[in-house]
């Protein structure tokens, strides 16, 4: 049976955990807090911070293969393990191309992919753009606003700012980029497998919604309310992003691992019809959660195979689904210091909706907007399964108690 090592303990890796169980699979997770959604299910968990060097390095001993489910780890701590030999998942090069925002900008645009226009911004004090920076930046951009961008670690809404001067208080003090700011219809995702023998299993478009009072995504919808010629257009251009963000990496590449991985494509459909790569994400995405109850072959299970050297499944849409993040409650937080335990309230009556899946991650502690689980509403059209999603979605909130 092959060993799993999975970096990261969060719900990506809990429901990861949750397909491979059909497989036999061995997965230990190293995670820097314990319990955690992930260790919950771990055949092993090791507690330990995973951008840490020697950290990696230990745990890797135990498993065959080394794989992620965050990006913030140690990235010199996988390439040396691709040097002895040892199989990652994507491999190192993919995710040091990727997770650097401002790098994995310049490949895509090299690749002739469609991007919005962006530019470098220099530091100053504290680590904030200068003001002369963002001045050039807004000419360049089309002028103010423009969107500041950490070059890494943003996710969730971190990482972010609007900026409608060279002078706001809301830039962001770190490393970072401006991008114009794009007026657009809708935000658009495309979850991509991708295969070390250069197969792939292109997954349906879908439709993000996001909610502004804490800028991170509320539900999806698949398939995308657009026409199949733009769909087509959208999974194209997402499996282009893929391949071109893994051939600028070929010559760093495990050889064990090769190309490979599951990858979350976000993008922009603009107001005049075009679409525009927002950011890819090494990893199985937020935007691919429907795929669980909705396709033939969940995101995780694409996963789960190539960690394991199996042929990928099929992406295919059996019905059209929506999926809501479960959140907490904008009033939930504990007292003091003191951590807020959840508490479920509605998901019987959620559960009774036809066509609804909940998927709780077993978090120990709630905050406001925090991602607690999210449910999946199936229905014969979008608009039956938006209807459906909707009604459990009124029915469930997530308290501190």
């Amino acid at each position: 049976m092959r060993r799993i090592g999975i970096l990261g303990g969060g719900q990506l890796g809990r429901m990861a955990m949750e397909e491979a169980r059909k497989y036999l699979a061995h997965i230990e997770v190293l995670t820097p807090d314990y319990p955690s959604p992930a260790s919950d299910l771990a055949d092993a968990a090791h507690v330990g911070p995973i951008d840490d060097y020697e950290s990696v390095l230990e745990f890797a001993e135990e498993v065959d293969i080394v794989s992620y489910e965050i990006e913030g780890v140690s990235v010199s701590a996988l390439r040396e393990l691709e040097r002895r030999g040892k199989a990652v998942l994507p491999a190192a090069g993919i995710l040091e191309a990727i997770r650097d925002k401002h790098v994995q900008k310049g490949i895509l645009a090299a690749a002739g992919i469609p991007t919005a226009r962006y530019a470098i911004l220099d530091e100053a004090a504290a680590g904030r753009p200068s003001p002369g920076s963002l001045e050039a930046a807004a000419r360049v951009l089309g002028g103010f606003p423009i969107v500041q961008k950490a070059r890494s670690g943003g996710y969730d809404g971190r990482g972010v700012a609007v900026l409608g001067a060279a002078d706001d208080p809301r830039a962001l003090a770190c490393p970072s980029y401006a991008e114009e700011r794009v007026d657009f219809e809708k935000e658009l995702a495309v979850v991509v497998a991708l295969a070390p023998d250069g197969s792939s299993a292109v997954y349906p478009c879908v439709e993000m919604v996001f909610d502004p009072r804490a800028n991170l995504c509320d539900s999806v919808l698949a398939p995308a309310r657009v026409g199949d010629a733009l769909r087509a257009e959208a999974e194209s251009v997402a499996l282009a992003c893929v391949r071109a963000l893994c051939e600028a990496s070929l010559r760093s590449l495990s050889p064990a691992a090769g190309c490979a991985g599951v990858f979350g494509v976000e993008m922009f459909l603009t107001r005049a019809g075009g679409i525009l790569v927002n950011e890819v994400a090494p990893r199985p995405h937020n935007s691919g959660h429907f795929s669980i109850e909705a396709c033939a072959s969940s995101q995780f299970d694409q996963y789960v195979r190539l960690l394991l050297g199996l042929p990928l499944g099929s992406p295919e849409l059996l019905r059209p689904a929506m999926m809501v993040n479960l959140v907490g409650d904008p009033s939930a937080a504990g007292t003091g210091d003191a951590a807020c335990e959840p508490e479920y309230r509605g998901l019987e009556e959620a559960l009774a909706v036809p066509g609804v899946s909940i998927h709780l991650y077993g978090k120990r502690e709630v905050r406001p907007f925090r991602k607690m689980g999210h449910l999946t509403a199936l229905g014969s059209t979008p608009g039956e399964a938006v209807t459906r999603a909707e009604a459990a979605r009124a029915r469930i909130s997530i308290r501190g108690r």
